[in-house]
């Protein structure tokens, strides 16, 4: 009886050894990540920068009363176009409003005045606006600005004067998204000690009437560059702090290292490439290459 227990024990043991041999080991499929390339390309560049403007106008005519007394004709709106020598106001001193019944200003009119526009252009401010009103000697009754003088003005940082006053392309957006060429006009040799910046002065190089005190953006050429090395943005990749830059570049069919660079100009989603020295043979990552470790098999998927 032990003996065939030994027996059945034993051929059970080879049986299981046996089938454990013929069991061949199954490979895992490795799956290559799928990415997207793009060759460098040769073209011009150009960075720009904006700032914050606001129109307003160099040339402007105060009315102010020459004498104290009452308002007895208002001539105008604001808003409106006026020549030089049009009647704005008329005012009645005191004195004459007490005798304007008497016999005694039946044949001397006095302690009465009209002012005239001694300007032509639009009244943009007026304080007076109905007749009846009292009002004292140097009051400023109404603001006649010329719109023939309009300009835009930034503060600019001092650095940016220079190149300001010699860049022959600036724009001007306006709050409905409307672009106006302008150009450098003068810089006022004065610097906010705070903020330190420079008043600047654009005019533009068609007539338009804008209102006062509107904000706009002034945008204006920094730096152009012509036959530069180009990548798509999206090319380039950052870390964390945005301190380094680098590319990942394919070699040998479907090896992707990882290559530093040094960017230069950036603009409407080019970037120019500094260093290295690369080439239209280059094949350059652009999708795909985010989390890639340097020197990893890749599938480059044809576009």
């Amino acid at each position: 009886m032990n003996r065939i227990l030994k027996y059945s024990f034993l051929t059970g043991l080879i049986f299981i050894i046996a089938c454990n041999k013929k069991e061949s080991p199954v490979k895992e499929r490795i799956l290559l990540p799928v990415v997207n390339t793009i060759h460098p390309v040769k073209g011009n560049i150009q960075e720009n920068k904006q700032l914050n403007g606001q129109i307003i106008y160099l040339n402007k005519t105060i009315i102010t009363a020459p004498l104290t007394g009452y308002v007895t004709k208002v001539n105008t709106l604001i808003g409106n176009y006026v020549n030089k020598g049009d009647l704005i106001f008329k005012i009645q001193t005191s004195e004459n409003k007490a005798l304007q019944n008497t016999k005694i200003l039946k044949s001397i009119d006095y302690g009465k005045t009209s002012l005239y526009a001694n300007a032509y252009g639009y009244i943009n401010s007026l304080n007076v606006t109905d007749p009846g009103v009292y009002i004292t000697e140097g009051t400023a009754m109404a603001t006649i600005v010329n719109d023939k003088d309009l300009i835009v003005q930034v503060n600019s940082p001092y650095e940016y004067s220079k190149l300001i006053a010699k860049n022959k392309n600036i724009h001007i957006e306006l709050p409905d998204k409307s672009i106006l060429a302008a150009s450098y006009y003068k810089t006022i040799n004065l610097v906010d000690p705070v903020s330190q910046t420079q008043k600047i002065y654009f005019k533009l190089k068609k007539h338009k009437i804008l209102p006062e005190n509107l904000n706009v953006i002034v945008d204006f050429t920094a730096e152009a560059k012509n036959n530069s090395v180009l990548l798509p943005k999206e090319a380039v990749l950052t870390n964390e702090t945005e301190d380094q830059f680098w590319v990942m570049k394919i070699i040998n069919d479907s090896l992707a290292v990882r290559v530093p660079v040094k960017k230069g100009l950036e603009e409407n989603g080019k970037t120019e490439i500094l260093k290295p020295i690369l080439t239209g043979k280059d094949l350059i990552i652009i999708k795909g290459a985010y989390g890639l470790s340097d020197s990893t098999k890749v599938k480059v998927e044809q576009p």
